[in-house]
């Protein structure tokens, strides 16, 4: 069985509770430390096995081995894509059976961020997530006051169009969210654009 691991909480001295992401479900799992264990860490992407235990309450994770990413070695992508996948986790917090969606977009970014801009590919994603669950709000309303947008529009958490004076926030020109939006592409944006988005995508999905 392949995951992401969303997070891990450490107990009994080494010993973790394992939260991992498949393509039908979110696992809650715990692991025993063993000098021959191999390292386990948000974001990593692992092989391994469920065991069963009659009278435990929690089923163990064993032969866990770690799938290599191309961006191993490069530590901000590797932030980047930890703190997406903790704003995931979050995200996924009361869930145990799951669309093949979420594990298919961290596969995705996974295999296209070596040779991506780390924040661009995120917030691609980002909003291919806010679309699958209905949740892209592409009209040009003020979700605060519910009247139209004339101009620029700023973004609130999830990405919530409304006036700059609304939520005293600088705006996006439209043409760029347009194509945000509707194409999934982060082209028109400038760096110092692109920095503010994830800021927003940080405050939680």
């Amino acid at each position: 069985m392949r995951g992401f691991v969303l997070n891990t909480v450490r107990v009994r001295d080494e010993d973790l509770i394992v939260r991992i992401l498949t393509s039908k479900e979110v696992l809650t799992l715990y692991r025993f430390y063993g000098a021959r264990h191999s390292y386990i860490n948000v974001g990593y992407h692992i092989d391994f096995i469920v065991e069963e235990t009659p009278k435990a309450t929690i089923k163990r994770l064993r032969n866990v081995t770690q799938l290599p990413y191309d961006f191993m070695f490069d530590l901000q992508k590797m932030l980047d894509f930890k703190s997406f996948v903790t704003l995931l986790n979050n995200h996924l917090r009361d869930v145990s059976k799951i669309d093949g969606f979420y594990y298919n977009l961290l596969k995705e970014i996974s295999e296209k961020i070596s040779k991506r801009d780390s924040k661009r590919l995120l917030v691609e994603s980002y909003v291919k997530l806010l679309e699958k669950e209905g949740r892209l709000h592409k009209e040009n309303t003020c979700f605060l006051c519910d009247t139209e947008i004339e101009g620029k529009a700023a973004l609130a958490r999830a990405f919530l169009p409304a006036h700059e004076k609304c939520i005293m926030s600088e705006g996006f020109e439209r043409e760029k969210l347009d194509l945000l939006f509707n194409e999934k592409k982060t082209l028109l944006f400038d760096d110092f654009e692109i920095n503010r988005l994830w800021k927003i995508i940080n405050l939680g999905f």
